[in-house]
């Protein structure tokens, strides 16, 4: 995550709103082919290697080509209707540059490896191809002219970064020859994965059409660099998701609920002991992050992103409850309603709100959607397992990530706007909120501790 952090800031002062803008706004619309080309088969094909992963290679390898080939249907399919499309459509060029991300698509295989619990291959491929395009973008993207260049720069390593993944592939498994009757078997079964992906792509993605069609680029820009902050800390606190994932998956094969909604007890208190400090922690040092960590450029995003820090506690308890519990066990139905009703309530505000408060309006349609996405499913997880939630923790974080925004923006409000400060931020208010969880003994690292202790 390191080298995506510092590539915002050199890109945000180089590429400014309108480059940032444009490159999001081309890119959102790709996305909509790129939905369409992986068809759901990420979380499909994860859960579907995960329930062979114990049978012989021959089974192994005749699943991952089926599904393979599948890929290699609706990828052809996506990539030939968006060329179409692109010649209707302005910022052509962006938009044929867009067109590797569906590509990528073809070449993903991160549902394998996911499926095997091998995340080490991966993520070493990934950080190698992240830091020769941290190079290039270095290298390349000085101003507001080179999008173009930055735009190449993402789509060819997002290919990369597939390909390289694709040299581990035989050690696991061997060439089987399918045919495209049996690899479409798995589009009713990726296809259930694929509804709620369209819907998450209407609470999501859509804001940066809708803002790119109807407020232009400059907007969308803003949009981007205010929710990619709290993105950040979001991708990092759900990453704990997708390693427990396969082992989920696992128990509910072997009819271990009760051992998928003991382990949720303790990862979910987990994630909100970091989630939570972090959004007030954001809160606390936004005004002071904003002029050097994106440039003079960007300072209307100063006003956009307090609204939202609440999705650093919201999205990650939403998705741990969906990729924990509701997709290891199959509750797809129920997954699914939680993003309809997500897509519906985004696309009512937008309309509502936006000819009224116009870019806020966009801004607290995502808020909403998210919102209601976590509640359905927290209230549908709650209704079907015994999981409580241990309110006396939570009011305990609550309470010390409040004392500790309070406090550490009154010790540094004098200071200048600069790394340095933050830094010190940061200092201040993990020390106070650390303080307080462990004199409660509600931090979860103190009973981990203590445990050990007593087994010595």
């Amino acid at each position: 995550m390191i080298i995506p952090i510092a590539t915002i800031p050199l890109v945000s002062n180089a590429l400014g709103p309108k480059g940032i803008g444009i490159y999001n706004y081309t890119f959102s619309i790709a996305q909509y082919f790129v939905l369409f080309a992986g068809l759901g088969v990420t979380i499909y094909g994860n859960r579907e290697i995960t329930l062979i992963l114990h049978r012989k290679k021959e089974a192994l390898s005749e699943v991952f080509w089926e599904i393979l080939l599948f890929k290699m249907l609706t990828t052809g399919v996506a990539l030939s209707l968006y060329l179409i499309l692109v010649l209707f459509l302005k910022n052509r060029f962006y938009l044929l540059i867009q067109s590797l991300a569906i590509l990528a698509v073809l070449l993903d295989v991160s549902w394998f490896f996911m499926g095997i619990e091998d995340f080490k291959k991966t993520s070493i491929s990934n950080v190698i191809i992240q830091l020769l395009t941290f190079f290039l973008i270095v290298l390349f993207i000085k101003n507001e002219e080179d999008a173009l260049k930055y735009a190449l720069i993402q789509g060819i390593g997002l290919v990369f970064s597939q390909i390289s993944v694709w040299f581990f592939i035989p050690q696991y498994i061997h060439f089987t020859k399918v045919t495209i009757k049996s690899s479409l078997k798995h589009l009713k079964g990726s296809f259930e994965y694929f509804i709620p992906q369209v819907a998450i792509m209407l609470y999501t993605n859509l804001n940066k059409t809708i803002l790119g069609m109807m407020l232009g680029s400059v907007a969308v820009g803003y949009f981007t660099n205010a929710l990619q902050l709290n993105t950040v800390f979001i991708t990092i606190i759900t990453t704990l998701d997708l390693v427990l994932l396969p082992h989920m998956t696992s128990f509910f094969a072997k009819e271990n609920i009760t051992k998928i909604v003991s382990t949720m007890e303790k990862t979910i208190h987990l994630q909100l002991f970091f989630s939570i400090p972090i959004m007030f922690g954001m809160l606390a040092v936004y005004d002071k992050l904003v002029p050097w960590f994106f440039g003079e450029k960007f300072s209307a995003v100063i006003q956009i992103i307090p609204y939202f820090t609440l999705l650093i506690v919201v999205i990650p308890l939403g998705m741990s409850i969906s990729r924990q519990y509701l997709m290891p066990i199959g509750h797809v139905k129920e997954y699914n309603r939680s993003v309809i009703i997500g897509a519906i309530i985004n696309i009512v505000s937008n309309i509502c709100l936006l000819p009224i408060i116009g870019f806020y309006g966009v801004v607290i349609s995502t808020i909403l959607a998210e919102c209601f996405v976590t509640f359905v499913r927290t209230k549908s997880f709650l209704a079907h397992t015994s999981f409580k939630f241990d309110f006396r923790k939570i009011i305990v974080f609550i309470l010390a990530g409040l004392v500790m925004c309070v406090t550490t923006r009154a010790l540094t409000s004098h200071l200048a706007s600069n790394i340095f400060t933050n830094l010190i931020q940061f200092l201040f208010a993990s020390l106070i909120y650390l303080a307080i969880t462990t004199i409660t003994k509600t931090n979860p690292f103190l009973e981990i501790f203590i445990v050990k202790k007593k087994d010595e």
